[in-house]
């Protein structure tokens, strides 16, 4: 699992739910953790990983859909 402290913002100041939404190329888990986010009006826009993945708990959301934030989440710190 992912440090619990995580900082808000990446190195360039995105905030994961702002980043995520922009992934439009993403395919897979990810694409489609991408593609709920843009629908989704109660999408952590602003949030944390921790954020979305609170969200996705209580939406009921599909395991696999937390194993793509957990993906996600590493390129959003890399980037």
């Amino acid at each position: 699992m992912i440090e619990s402290h995580s900082p808000a913002t990446n190195h360039h100041g995105e905030t994961f739910g702002a980043w995520l939404r922009v992934q439009v190329d993403r395919e897979g888990l990810v694409g489609q953790l991408v593609a709920g986010a843009k629908v989704d009006r109660k999408f952590p826009r602003n949030g944390s990983p921790e954020d979305v993945r609170r969200h996705l708990s209580a939406m009921q959301a599909e395991g696999d859909l937390f194993e793509a934030v957990d993906e996600a989440e590493i390129d959003w710190r890399a980037y």
